[in-house]
């Protein structure tokens, strides 16, 4: 009978009650505020304690009160700070999004936490679908989706992918400056010494030259050169080409495709499969995939993806599927997880992320506007920024993925304007190896233009205040 009160009916009832008591909670949230004086004694103990347990201390004061509204998180010590980092990019529709929170809350109330390869519900099932069909719309012809907890967990499913389907071929091509996680293996593969310090060899990495905006014709033609000369020397040993198209931890450099294309045509020409890892690209660019955005879909052996998905897959094309025993795992992640994964992607699908008028090609033209401005009008705190290949602007990156570097990216300059801007109501964080930015991953499903402007103003008045010091 019609309005009948049934079980299904009171969950949902129950969804929306919930979900407006979030929205009442959090309306308090609508600016940046300074800390509460009777709330820092507990973000102290909070970080003590942090230090204890972990054995490492925090790199700023950031452990959240559990609040947020959009763009805007509060921390413990009640202030209110503009999320410009997002957890290194996980958190991409920022904090309390009531959408996500009643899907959270549907998928919280099923009969497990955890779901896995043994036994799982149809959200797994949902989830890789979802990863599956995205990256076959642009352009990549991936058969199989394979779900798990994390970026390094998915990084290394697809590393043990590839090694199988190259008969246990022991190297890996991958750019100079990449980072693709911190497993024993991947630490091996990502070009930062100091991530496997004491840390036993167990394959080797062959790097090449990444995309120099000081040098691009220079970079290109020295990449080509060092991949004919790695293939030539290790012939049929390499399991597969690894490579982030955007640099993350490397410097948000954007290479263009054409810096892509030729060396992914000499990988094809000796068999080597190719590995796009998107997991901090994805739903971030001009597409939804990076390879969508540079046409470089129809290269993709393996992609693998996480982060704003909350969830994290790897991917690949038929003839990479692997014997059975290569893949499992108790846990392929946890319900509330996936669900929100499979509403982010439909979101991001849907609600005008992409192409050239898309809000996040406006996010970053709003960004380069305003860099151009800051470089014009206070050109001293933004001198050119030197490599070995020569000078750059001050500025990069592409779509929601910003790289900002004032002070011609000097290290200690760089750190110090980080944390000045946490204790001025910003978070964001560093990258690069030298030149060194400042990164900021912001909260692209939520964040307003408007909202960035403030954030901007923030910024600029932190930059000419540390370059008046110095």
């Amino acid at each position: 009978m019609a309005g009948m009160s049934t079980p299904a009916n009171r969950l949902e009832a129950a969804r929306l009650e919930l979900v407006a008591a979030l929205d009442a909670s959090t309306a308090d949230i609508t600016d940046v505020r300074p800390p509460n004086d009777g709330q820092v004694a507990h973000m102290d103990e909070l970080l003590r304690r942090l230090a204890d347990v972990r054995g490492r201390g925090a790199f700023y004061p950031s452990i959240g009160s559990g609040r947020g509204r959009g763009a805007l998180v509060e921390l413990a010590d009640g202030s209110v700070k503009w999320d410009m980092i997002t957890g290194i990019g996980a958190n991409g529709f920022g904090h309390g999004d009531l959408d996500l929170a009643g899907v959270a809350a549907t998928a919280a109330v099923q009969d497990v936490v955890m779901q896995g390869n043994l036994h799982c519900n149809d959200d797994a099932i949902l989830f890789a679908e979802a990863l599956r069909s995205a990256a076959q719309r642009g352009g990549a012809d991936m058969a199989h989706c394979y779900p798990a907890c994390s970026g390094g967990r998915v990084n290394e499913i697809a590393l043990k992918v590839c090694m199988q389907a190259r008969d246990g071929a022991p190297r890996v091509i991958a750019f100079e400056k990449n980072f693709i996680g911190r497993t024993i293996a991947l630490s091996h593969i990502g070009d930062s010494p100091a991530h496997r310090v004491g840390v036993p060899k167990v394959l080797d990495a062959d790097y090449l030259p990444y995309w120099d905006p000081a040098d691009p014709a220079g970079s290109s033609a020295e990449a080509i050169v060092a991949l004919k000369a790695t293939l030539a020397e290790h012939d049929g040993q390499h399991a597969c080409f690894v490579m982030e198209l955007v640099q993350g931890e490397g410097g948000f450099t954007a290479a263009p495709r054409e810096f892509f294309v030729p060396l992914l045509e000499l990988a094809r020409e000796h068999g080597v499969p190719i590995w796009f890892d998107e997991i901090q690209t994805f739903g971030r660019t001009d597409q939804m995939f990076r390879f969508e955005g540079l046409d470089l879909g129809a290269y993709a052996d393996i992609v693998t993806v996480g982060k704003m998905t909350q969830g994290c897959g790897a991917m690949w094309r038929s003839k990479f599927n692997p014997k059975p025993g290569l893949l499992s795992g108790t846990f392929l992640g946890s319900t509330a997880a996936m669900a929100c994964g499979t509403r982010i992607i439909e979101r991001l699908s849907t609600e005008g992320y992409y192409g050239p008028e898309g809000r996040n090609a406006a996010l970053f033209a709003a960004f380069a506007e305003r860099c151009e401005s800051m470089s014009s009008n206070h050109p001293s705190c933004f001198p050119d920024v030197r490599s070995a290949r020569g000078t750059s602007r001050p500025w990069g990156g592409t779509g929601g993925m910003l790289r900002l570097t004032p002070f011609g990216g000097d290290k200690e300059s760089i750190v110090a304007l980080v944390k000045q801007l946490f204790d001025n109501g910003v978070l964001s964080f560093f990258c690069g190896h030298g030149p060194f930015h400042i990164r900021f991953l912001p909260p692209v499903g939520v964040l307003t233009l408007e909202q960035f402007g403030q954030v901007m103003d923030i910024v600029e008045a932190a930059i000419v205040a540390q370059g008046e010091g110095h």
